[in-house]
């Protein structure tokens, strides 16, 4: 069974604070440093496209759940995660409403895959669109991705396949 799925990274305003600071001073110092205007304009014109690349990239990590007989893997960007089913202790499934009050932004769910095994405790966010009833309320989150992988992987952890 395979997953794909992005969230938003919990760094995303660290980065878009960072990111406005840095476009706004190292133009500054390059123009500055190198006596040269044109300098802190190219640097201003870089620094505005890692920014945008930066804040779309932390706004939407890219995610994927990848569930077979022997083992559970999830790779977040590129960092690799691999549960054998005999170590993983439990695998619960929550999720949160989340109503926003950004103007192109609709409300959501977050789905929250909490993994607990020998080695640890791991958890993985995934945003899924909130659905709406006629009445404008939305309607309950039952089966997400992450409810359909524990679905899955349930059976193979108590028999420890």
């Amino acid at each position: 069974m395979k997953k794909r799925f992005t969230f938003k990274s919990t760094y995303y305003m660290s980065i878009a604070i960072f990111g406005a600071a840095a476009m706004v001073l190292l133009p500054v110092l390059a123009a500055v440093v190198l006596n040269s205007t044109f300098a802190g304009l190219v640097i201003l014109g870089i620094g505005i496209v890692l920014h945008i690349v930066s804040l779309r990239l932390a706004a939407c990590v890219p995610c994927g759940i990848v569930a077979d007989e022997n083992d559970l893997r999830v790779t977040v960007l590129f960092k690799k995660y691999i549960f054998p089913y005999q170590e993983i202790e439990s695998a619960e499934v929550g999720s949160e409403y989340v109503e926003t009050l950004m103007l192109r932004e609709v409300p959501y769910y977050i789905e929250t895959l909490t993994i607990t095994a020998k080695s640890g405790v791991y958890s993985f966010k995934s945003k899924t669109r909130a659905q709406r009833q006629a009445d404008g309320t939305p309607l309950p989150f039952e089966n997400g991705k992450f409810q359909e992988i524990r679905k899955y992987i349930a059976p193979r952890i108590k028999s420890g396949v």
